[in-house]
């Protein structure tokens, strides 16, 4: 699946380092973290918008993000207790879903206004409203993309779809699965049959390695020698890519190897957590500002020019901005007050249940 179309991660600028139920501190911080985030988010704007030409960058940074994603999953999870699980889908759900289904609902608007309304085309929201675009409709995109909402745009939904289905299944090994689910092993050959066979989630998978890996052996990622392995395996992994070597293997080993090499702890920042915190609003929306820019300039003759994009961008960061003061960080506030056991437990059968009904009528359309 290919990020330089309209599509992450993705993705997951979602994942935060804190512990469940609990707020962060300075010792399991990570600034650099939220840095990371935001340039990521920047770049697959960028990509969408032509505006760098690398073909794959979009890829590239989601697959970055699907590192840092199961990194900062994977530590969550390991110190979770099977009874708070509930806590960890509720708020995995506030986090993820509330932004999502705003985006959802405005793509979604926008195309009814917009294209032709048909069967096809709500199949297609229907597959993004059950977190089964990453499956069953982002393949269709080569073929079917005239009838997708605004012609294939929030294809970069997949990703999101990608991590919700990782946050489901991931705690039935590192929560309960005992010490064989935590196993460095096990997770070994989870990494290689991942690089082997897709370049999905190998990112993902290769982040909860590592942190499996800091839990046996402690911060070793954080030494001098660890770095400078790193530092190499980076290089390595820049001059493959630029001979052009396998790209589902080197986007995400170079991303593990960024990660560890940002893995840091320090203090936050308020800027800081500002750009983290509207790397998530501003992937899933970066195309409303292409949107309203064209609006605005194509009369002049300026839609694909250098001041249209620059325009597209800042209308994007200024949204994902308020989006995430407005939206976002209001309701995270609100976590701790809403959550109840039998909240929880609803958010894990609701998922359940998405999943379950999007392959259901996936399966029966065809």
């Amino acid at each position: 699946m290919n990020a330089s179309t309209p599509y992450q991660d993705a993705p997951n600028f979602q994942a935060r380092s804190e512990l469940v139920g609990s707020a962060q501190t300075q010792a399991n911080y990570m600034p650099s973290f939220d840095w990371l985030r935001a340039a990521l988010a920047v770049t697959v704007m960028l990509c969408h918008d032509n505006a760098i030409p690398w073909h794959l960058g979009g890829t590239f940074a989601v697959h970055i993000f699907f590192a840092l994603s199961g990194w900062l999953i994977g530590s969550m999870l390991i110190a979770t207790a099977p009874a708070d699980l509930p806590r960890f889908y509720f708020n995995r759900a506030l986090r993820i879903w509330v932004p999502y289904y705003i985006a959802l609902a405005l793509l979604v608007t926008a195309s009814a206004l917009k294209d032709q309304v048909g069967q096809k085309w709500l199949e297609f929201v229907a597959y993004k409203a059950l977190m089964v675009w990453n499956i069953f409709g982002s393949p269709q995109l080569a073929e079917f993309s005239a009838q997708m909402p605004l012609h294939g745009t929030g294809n970069h939904f997949w990703s999101v779809n990608a991590e919700e289905q990782f946050y489901l299944l991931s705690p039935l090994l590192l929560v309960l699965g005992g010490r064989w689910g935590k196993s460095l092993l096990l997770w070994g050959a989870l990494a290689v049959l991942a690089l082997w066979t897709t370049n999905v989630y190998a990112g993902v998978v290769l982040g909860v390695l590592a942190s499996i890996a800091v839990k046996h052996y402690g911060s070793f990622h954080l030494l001098g020698r660890a770095r400078l392995v790193f530092t190499v395996g980076l290089i390595m992994c820049v001059v493959g890519l630029l001979q052009d070597g396998p790209f589902g293997i080197l986007a995400p080993l170079f991303g593990i190897f960024a990660v560890l090499l940002l893995a840091s702890p320090g203090a936050p920042s308020r800027v800081g957590k500002l750009a983290g915190g509207m790397s998530y609003p501003l992937y899933l929306n970066h195309w409303i500002g292409v949107f309203a820019a064209n609006l605005l300039l194509s009369p002049l003759g300026l839609r694909d020019s250098i001041p249209r994009q620059i325009l597209a961008v800042v209308f994007n960061l200024v949204l994902a901005v308020a989006l995430y003061l407005y939206v976002d960080r209001k309701v995270l506030s609100q976590r701790e007050r809403w959550f109840t056991l039998r909240a929880g437990n609803m958010c894990v059968v609701t998922a359940i249940a998405m999943i379950a009904l999007g392959t259901t009528f996936a399966l029966v359309r065809r």
